[in-house]
């Protein structure tokens, strides 16, 4: 019988745990307990029903905690077939149906957590010698048997097999090392040749090869942190900034930081790891840790080719710009146009080109970064990159966005379009903000109401602290125009306490404290310095909601 999908395992486990337990509880909390469980099953009824017989001992966040207890799911009716009593021997008994060759290719895939496409699972689990046309005709046949699941994707058609079956499938592996080594080394491969894909004009297309593969990336790197194969670890890391940062969330920044306990000062790739590190930090807006950890690399830049957002000392100078110190910014990234002609590295130029008219608009003076910002968009296009093309968009834009707020609208939502269509979610959300403040300003502010709750969840969506800071600056604003003075203040003083720049000044902030709402006003000021940011968060998506 095929998985079920989680509504229906979901109600399978409930009917089946009320046959033991009637008065088994349906609430939102074990719902949602029973949902985690259901998926962990992967959806199989007669692992679900097993799993759901236990409710007459046990709880259900009891039962999660107990699910990789393989003797957890047994005790099945006396009156059922053997290979029916425990889903362990009804594995085992489509295992023994299994030639010998499909049973070694079911084992080797258990290395495979995330499932693979074809070339994959070939360079992993083949036997040597083995033609891809024979590992297909074994996938084939596992599939047709229902140990393996093949599912289309973008990409292609990958294959998986499910977590129950792959830890099954482990347990029949006598040593799992050198599929292990073979599985890190693919992979490593593979995101290396994503970024430098990701780079190029084919960057949809390695996005759309590399994304599905992240489970297969954390794998290789725990397992060659784990050997500590510094080379393989240090090449992983080094390459995913702009394969996953940008794309999925920060994890792998975590990895580099991590890689870098083992990683001599003097290893080629030890700055690279440094710059993946000290970006993520950098997200994750702990400017502090994001300096430190850039200051390692002293004076040294990477190679070329290296993650546009790798480099760490853009990092540190990105920490200067959003810090209020954008002369360092600014006379930083003007050097650095300078190399990247030299080297003639178009996507370097216009990566640095690019903030130099952001730090021209965010001097107060965006003409004269209007040279810098045409010169990007032609070096950009000539790349044909997407995320090179949305980034000059948007800087275009940004120098625009006073005197002629109509076409620098058009150049953001252009930006959002482009980052969109190749899933870089980093540039589709600082164009998304910029454009909902200059409708703030400039166009209507209901639309840009409406438009800051979407940003306020893409930023809650990838994680993104520093551009969630910047967002509620905007949103501060935008409060006060909507006469929703005591919410400004309250995320004011939330800003002030978090050592975030705040757009009040304090003229303002002081005038609404002593002004005829003087104890509201107090009182807002009070709970903004105490308030947790994911609480400023939520009170600015309400009060924008009720805008829109």
């Amino acid at each position: 019988m095929p998985p079920l999908s989680v509504e229906y395992a979901t109600t399978l486990f409930a009917l089946r745990a009320r046959t033991t337990q009637p008065d088994f509880p349906s609430d939102p909390g074990t719902d949602g307990t029973v949902a985690d469980i259901c998926r962990r099953l992967d959806g199989l009824p007669l692992a679900i029903e097993l799993a759901a017989a236990r409710m007459r001992v046990m709880s259900a966040p009891e039962l999660a905690q107990r699910l990789d207890d393989a003797r957890l799911l047994t005790g099945g009716s006396r009156t059922v077939q053997p290979r029916q009593q425990s889903l362990v021997s009804a594995i085992d008994w489509s295992y023994r149906w299994l030639s010998a060759l499909e049973q070694q290719m079911f084992a080797r895939q258990s290395v495979l957590p995330g499932g693979a496409d074809l070339a994959a699972v070939h360079a992993v689990c083949a036997q040597p010698r083995a033609t891809e046309t024979e590992t297909l005709d074994l996938l084939t046949a596992l599939v047709d048997k229902s140990m393996v699941v093949a599912t289309s994707s973008p990409s292609g058609t990958r294959y998986r097999v499910l977590e129950t079956l792959r830890a099954y499938g482990r347990r029949r592996l006598p040593d799992s090392g050198p599929l292990a080594r073979r599985h890190a080394e693919h992979f490593v491969d593979l995101a290396e040749r994503a970024a430098r894909g990701v780079q190029g004009p084919d960057e949809r297309l390695w996005v759309e090869r590399a994304l599905p593969d992240v489970d297969n990336f954390r794998a290789a790197f725990e397992w060659a942190f784990s050997d500590r194969d510094i080379d393989l670890t240090l090449r992983l890391v080094a390459s995913l900034p702009e394969v996953l940062q940008v794309r999925i969330g920060y994890e792998a920044a975590a990895w580099a930081e991590r890689a870098l306990e083992l990683a001599p000062d003097d290893h080629p790739l030890f700055v690279a790891g440094i710059g993946a590190a000290a970006r993520g930090a950098w997200f994750l807006g702990d400017f502090a840790r994001a300096r430190g950890l850039a200051a390692r690399a002293g004076a040294r830049v990477p190679a070329a080719g290296t993650a546009r957002s790798g480099y760490p000392a853009d990092v540190a100078a990105d920490v200067a710009l959003y810090e209020g110190d954008v002369d360092t910014a600014l006379r930083y990234y003007e050097s650095q146009v300078a190399l990247a002609r030299g080297d003639a590295d178009p996507i370097r130029l216009a990566w640095t080109l690019y903030y130099v008219a952001i730090c021209e608009a965010a001097r107060r003076t965006p003409e004269r970064g209007l040279r810098a910002a045409e010169e990007c968009l032609r070096v950009a296009e000539a790349t044909a990159n997407p995320t090179a093309t949305s980034m000059a968009h948007y800087a275009l834009g940004l120098v625009l966005k006073k005197s002629d707020p109509a076409r620098a609208l058009a150049l953001f939502d252009e930006a959002a379009s482009r980052a969109a269509s190749v899933h870089n979610y980093w540039w589709q959300g600082i164009a998304l903000m910029e454009a909902a403040a200059t409708r703030a300003i400039h166009d209507d502010v209901v639309a840009a109401a409406c438009s800051f709750v979407d940003v306020l969840d893409h930023w809650d969506r990838t994680g993104d602290w520093t551009q969630q800071w910047l967002n509620l600056r905007y949103i501060i604003r935008l409060l006060v125009r909507l006469g929703a003075e005591q919410e400004a203040l309250t995320l004011h003083h939330c800003l002030n306490a978090a050592g975030k720049v705040s757009p009040l000044r304090n003229h303002q902030s002081g005038r609404l404290l002593d002004g005829p709402d003087g104890p509201q006003s107090r009182a807002a000021a009070a709970l903004g310095s105490a308030m947790p940011a994911v609480h400023a968060v939520r009170l600015a998506r309400s009060r924008l909601s009720r805008a829109c």
